[in-house]
C-alpha cells in the first residue's frame, strides 16, 4: 500500500535480495502498475509484471515485446537508483567477511540457520 501514498503514486519502489544461497543478487523495481524484476548476472532474464492485471505475478511479460518499452524505462529507472554489479559484489564481500568472522563455510552449515532474524537486541541463540 505505501505507493498509494498521498504524493506521486508511480515515485519507484527499489528492493535489493542477496540472500544465502542465491547465485546473484536481485533487484526489483516497481512504479505504479509494473514490477521489474533484474539480476546482476546478465544471464538471467528480467521479469516483467502488470501487479494490477495479475497481482499474484503468474504471467511473467519480461520477454512480451509489447512490454519491451516498459521493459527498457523501468530498467533505466532502477540503473538510475542502483548498479546492481557493483551491489551485489559489495554484498558478497560482505558475505565473505561474515563467514570469515564467524569460522568459516563449513563452520556456518555445521552451525545450523535459525529460519528468521531475531528481532533488534536480541542475540541469536542457535541451540
Amino acid at each position: 500500500p505505501l505507493h498509494r501514498l498521498p504524493g506521486d503514486p508511480d515515485r519507484p519502489i527499489l528492493s535489493e535480495y542477496h540472500a544465502m544461497g542465491s547465485r546473484t543478487g536481485c533487484f526489483m523495481l516497481r512504479r505504479g502498475r509494473l514490477k521489474l524484476v533484474t539480476y546482476a548476472d546478465p544471464a538471467y532474464p528480467d521479469e516483467l509484471y502488470d501487479l494490477d492485471a495479475d497481482p499474484e505475478e503468474l504471467t511473467d511479460l519480461g520477454a512480451d515485446p509489447a512490454f519491451e518499452e516498459e521493459r527498457k524505462a523501468l530498467h533505466t529507472a532502477l540503473r538510475t537508483l542502483v548498479d546492481p554489479a557493483h551491489a551485489d559484489s559489495v554484498a558478497k564481500a560482505r558475505q565473505a567477511d561474515l563467514l570469515a568472522a564467524h569460522g568459516g563455510r563449513e563452520a556456518v552449515i555445521a552451525r545450523g540457520d535459525l529460519g528468521f532474524s531475531p528481532p533488534p537486541g536480541v542475540k541469536a541463540d542457535f541451540r
